[in-house]
């Protein structure tokens, strides 16, 4: 189960980890995501940061960095050697690495584009944490959705995995797992208001077909329903949102939440830079929903629509599958 216990809870609020969870509070462009006791530092969508608790070692962690970010033409690592790692030994020392590191993901991203996940990132934030000054006023608390995970993946078996390495096959992948709970005052004085959003971000229109398109997520998230899985990752959620609020890196709420499983959970498709005028978006929607008409039935498919441009996620702006295909 998604979850860090609470020695590395505390290892982050004001132990050995403080100084990484101060790094990444003070920088937008990073977010945390908690994994089965292992933490992934994301940047541009990028791992930048795997944490690890060395069992061997009292209040010690481990930090990966995948070496594939400097295989690219201009790389101040090209002569990369574990040797370098092996002289940082604290986690201020790691924190400390972290320009050099973003300088060589965003070279290697210059080289291979993933602007799907760099636009995953953009809505983590504007729907988490973005925007708040010291008075707590922003964009995330005003939204109606809290992005609480991206790249979500578990094995057949219902295993968690970290999705750099997971296998596609049998296996869920959800681009965001989210939390649906309306920003009036009212529904948010009710912390079991909220309810579990599933969120598929596709890039551009060349991404809504072919062997990873629209069909394929329909497909997955079918056998995630069928499977039952549902309430284990409404409790997986609820424990990673109500983390993510003791280390505050959620923006905007001061309770934590428990998830209405009463309430029929959402699949968002959201689609990035589409252009209108091409057919293949409502083509595949339409393949998908012929192929698995079942879905219908036990989760709410909606299309996102901006907010007069930008990621905030608001209740009123997602449209139902077959109003969208009507329009």
């Amino acid at each position: 189960m998604r979850g860090l216990s609470d020695a590395f809870l505390d290892d982050l609020n004001g132990g050995c980890l403080e100084y990484l969870l101060s790094a990444v509070k003070a920088d937008d462009n990073l977010c945390l995501e908690i994994r089965e006791d292992y933490l992934n530092i994301y940047y541009r969508g990028g791992n930048l940061y795997c944490i690890k608790k060395d069992n061997k070692k009292e209040s010690q962690y481990d930090f990966f960095f995948d070496k594939n970010y400097h295989k690219h033409k201009g790389s101040m690592l090209s002569n990369f050697s574990d040797a370098i790692f092996d002289k940082l030994i604290s986690c201020e020392d790691y924190v400390k690495y972290i320009p050099v590191l973003k300088t060589e993901i965003d070279l290697w991203f210059n080289e291979h584009p993933k602007y799907e996940r760099e636009y995953q990132q953009l809505v983590l934030r504007e729907n988490s944490y973005s925007g708040s000054d010291k008075s707590g006023n922003g964009v995330s608390k005003d939204t109606d959705y809290f992005v609480v995970d991206i790249e979500y993946a578990t094995r057949a078996n219902g295993s968690r995995v970290d999705i750099e390495y997971a296998p596609r096959a049998n296996g869920s992948r959800f681009d965001m797992v989210a939390v649906k709970w309306l920003s009036t005052s009212l529904q948010r004085r009710n912390s079991q208001n909220a309810s579990l959003a599933l969120i598929e971000m596709k890039y551009a229109d060349a991404a809504h077909d072919g062997t990873a398109g629209i069909v394929k997520h329909f497909e997955d998230i079918r056998r995630f329903v069928s499977d039952g899985k549902i309430n284990a990752l409404c409790d997986e959620t609820e424990n990673v949102f109500n983390q993510k609020l003791k280390l505050g890196l959620i923006k905007g709420i001061d309770k934590e939440l428990k998830l209405n499983r009463e309430t029929k959970p959402e699949f968002i498709i959201l689609a990035a830079n589409h252009k209108p005028e091409k057919t293949v978006f409502k083509r595949e929607l339409e393949k998908a929903i012929a192929q698995f008409p079942e879905l219908a039935q036990s989760i709410d498919i909606k299309i996102a629509t901006a907010s007069n441009m930008g990621y905030g996620l608001y209740a009123n702006y997602m449209i139902r599958l077959e109003d969208f295909l009507k329009g």
